[in-house]
C-alpha cells in the first residue's frame, strides 16, 4: 500500500511540474516593477488629469492605484503603486496578493493593464497581446480637473520577461467640458448623435512598439455619464469636467446633457464631426449653464372610457392650452427645430443647431437621405438594421419633455382612439380641430395644427398630423401617424423627417 501511495504522489508531482503554478506564497516573488506613463498631447496640458497631468503633460500616479500584470505568463497578478510613488510620474510597484493555485501559459513579455481588473485575461496575437474580459464603465466619477479613478485605462508591454520597466500608453482620449453659472451640477451625460459605442465590454490590443487599440462590442452602450456628486459652478470662472472616451470620429457630433441639483437639464449639442484622439483632450468652449424653463405640462389627463384604460393629455406637447398648436417634432426627435420666440406660423429665421428645416439633411437618425437610417430600421435597403419598431423613451418627445408616465401613443392606441370615440369637426375658441368624445362622454380637443416640412408650416387650421411611436416597418424611413381634416380622420404614414404634432398619453 505504501508503495502504491508513493508512486501516486510521484505521478502527481510529475504532472504539476509540467505547469507554471502560482500560489499565495508568490507574494514573496514580487518582481521589481516600475511604471511610467505616456505624456498627454501638448494641447491638453492645461489641465491635471487622473491618474493626473502635471504642467508638462506628464500623468502622475495616485496612492492606491492598482494594476493587472501578466508577468511572463497569462496569470493575472495584482500590483499596487507604493505610497512613496504618490504624485510622481514614475512609480514603484509591489504585489498585493498572489493569484492562488492557478495555472497559466508562458508569454515572452511582461504585460500590464491599468486599472486592475480581476477578470482580465490575455491572449497572444502575433507580436501583440489582446487584453479582454473588462468593461469601460458607463458611469465615471468626477474628480477635480481630472479623470475619475479607474476611468482612464492604460497598457504596457516590456521588451522581454527580464525587463521590469512598464512604459504605459494611454488607451483612451477625453472630452473636456467647461461650465460657468450659479447652479450645482450633479451629472453630465455624453451620447454620440450616430449611436456610437462609448462604453461597455471591451478588449485592448497592445504591443511593445505600437499604440494600444481598443475594441468595443456592446452595441447598446451608447451613453457615458459623469457622476459629479455636487459641483458648485462659478459665474466668472469655468469649471472643467473631463470624461474619458474611446478614440473615434463622431461624424454627426454628440449631445451633452447637464443636470443640476434641481433636476433641471441643459442640452449642449454639436452636429459637426468631432474627433476624440488617443492620449488627447477635445476641449470645448466654456458654456454658461442656464436651466431652461420647463415645457408646459397639462393640468391632467382625460379618461375617455377606452378599453385599454389609457388616458390622453388635454393639449399638445409644447402647448399650454387645448387650442394651442404646440411644438412640431421629427419622428424620434425630442426637440423642435425652430428657436423659441419665433412664430410657428411663419418660416423660422434662426434654426437651432445649424439645421435647415424638417428634411432628411437635418434629420437626427439618418446620414442625409431617406435610405441611410441609423436607428429604427427593419430593412437594409433603408440603413442599419436594428429591428427597433417602437421609440425608446429617450427618443420619445412626450417622455423627454414632460417626464413622469407621459409618452407618445402607439399606432394601435391611436386606432383605439379612432374606433372607440366619436370625432366631431368643430371650432373651439376660434381654432379648427376635432372634439374627440369617449364612451363616458369625456372629451379632448385636437387642433388642426398642420405640419412642417423644410422651414414652412403647411395647412394649419385645415389639417392635423399627429405622430405615433410606431415605425412603419415595410418602409422604415416612415412612421405611423394620424391624419385628419374636415372630411374625416385616418391612419397614415409620414416621412420621419417631417414635423408633426405630438399628443401624449399616460397609463
Amino acid at each position: 500500500m505504501k508503495k502504491v501511495l508513493v508512486l501516486g504522489l510521484m505521478a502527481a508531482l510529475a504532472v504539476i511540474s509540467c505547469q507554471k503554478i502560482e500560489t499565495k506564497d508568490a507574494v514573496s516573488d514580487s518582481k521589481p516593477f516600475t511604471a511610467t506613463i505616456e505624456a498627454f498631447s501638448e494641447d491638453a496640458i492645461d489641465v491635471e488629469t487622473k491618474t493626473s497631468l502635471n504642467s508638462t503633460g506628464n500623468i502622475l500616479w495616485k496612492q492606491g492605484d492598482q494594476i493587472s500584470i501578466f508577468a511572463g505568463s497569462t496569470i493575472n497578478e495584482q500590483y499596487q503603486v507604493t505610497d512613496a510613488s504618490d504624485g510622481k510620474s514614475a512609480a514603484s510597484l509591489y504585489q498585493v496578493t498572489g493569484p492562488g493555485f492557478v495555472a497559466g501559459s508562458e508569454i515572452n513579455n511582461n504585460v500590464a493593464f491599468y486599472p486592475y481588473v480581476s477578470t482580465a485575461e490575455i491572449q497572444k496575437n502575433g507580436s501583440a497581446y489582446v487584453i479582454g474580459d473588462f468593461a469601460l464603465p458607463a458611469t465615471q466619477n468626477y474628480a477635480q480637473a481630472s479623470f475619475g479613478n479607474g476611468a482612464f485605462p492604460m497598457a504596457a508591454v516590456t521588451s522581454s520577461k527580464s525587463d521590469y520597466n512598464l512604459k504605459f500608453k494611454n488607451v483612451l482620449g477625453g472630452l473636456k467640458l467647461q461650465l460657468k453659472g450659479t447652479a450645482t451640477i450633479t451629472s453630465i451625460s455624453v451620447t454620440g448623435n450616430n449611436s456610437e459605442k462609448l462604453c461597455g465590454a471591451a478588449s485592448v490590443t497592445v504591443s511593445n512598439a505600437g499604440a494600444p487599440v481598443i475594441s468595443l462590442t456592446d452595441a447598446t452602450a451608447k451613453t457615458v455619464t459623469l457622476d459629479c456628486g455636487d459641483v458648485q459652478l462659478s459665474a466668472n470662472t469655468a469649471t472643467a469636467f473631463i470624461i474619458a472616451l474611446p478614440p473615434m470620429t463622431m461624424t454627426g457630433g454628440f449631445t451633452v446633457t447637464v443636470t443640476d441639483s434641481n433636476d433641471k437639464q441643459m442640452e449642449i449639442k454639436t452636429t459637426k464631426s468631432q474627433t476624440i484622439s488617443r492620449s488627447d483632450l477635445l476641449s470645448m468652449p466654456a458654456v454658461t449653464f442656464v436651466a431652461p424653463d420647463p415645457t408646459p405640462v397639462p393640468a391632467g389627463a382625460v379618461d375617455l372610457g377606452l378599453t385599454s384604460g389609457l388616458k390622453w393629455a388635454t393639449c399638445n406637447v409644447g402647448a399650454s392650452s387645448p387650442e394651442e398648436y404646440g411644438d412640431y417634432f421629427a419622428w424620434g426627435e425630442t426637440e423642435p427645430y425652430y428657436t423659441a420666440g419665433h412664430s410657428q406660423d411663419n418660416p423660422c429665421s434662426n434654426w437651432e443647431n445649424n439645421k435647415t428645416g424638417y428634411n432628411w439633411a437635418s434629420y437626427k437618425w439618418c446620414n442625409g437621405s431617406y435610405n441611410t437610417q441609423t436607428k429604427y430600421c427593419t430593412s437594409s435597403s433603408y440603413g442599419n438594421v436594428d429591428n427597433k419598431y417602437v421609440l425608446d423613451p429617450e427618443d420619445d418627445a412626450a417622455a423627454v419633455n414632460w417626464g413622469g408616465t407621459w409618452r407618445m401613443p402607439t399606432d394601435a392606441e391611436w386606432t383605439e382612439l379612432r374606433t372607440e370615440c366619436n370625432w366631431t369637426w368643430t371650432t373651439q375658441n376660434g381654432i379648427n380641430g376635432y372634439l374627440v368624445t369617449g364612451t363616458n362622454q369625456n372629451s379632448i380637443f385636437l387642433p388642426a395644427a398642420g405640419y412642417r416640412y423644410d422651414a414652412y408650416l403647411y395647412y394649419a387650421a385645415s389639417y392635423g398630423n399627429y405622430w405615433s411611436s410606431s415605425l412603419y416597418t415595410d418602409f422604415p424611413s416612415r412612421a405611423w401617424s394620424v391624419y385628419f381634416n374636415s372630411d374625416g380622420v385616418s391612419r397614415y404614414v409620414s416621412n420621419r423627417s417631417n414635423g408633426h404634432s405630438v399628443r401624449a398619453v399616460s397609463e
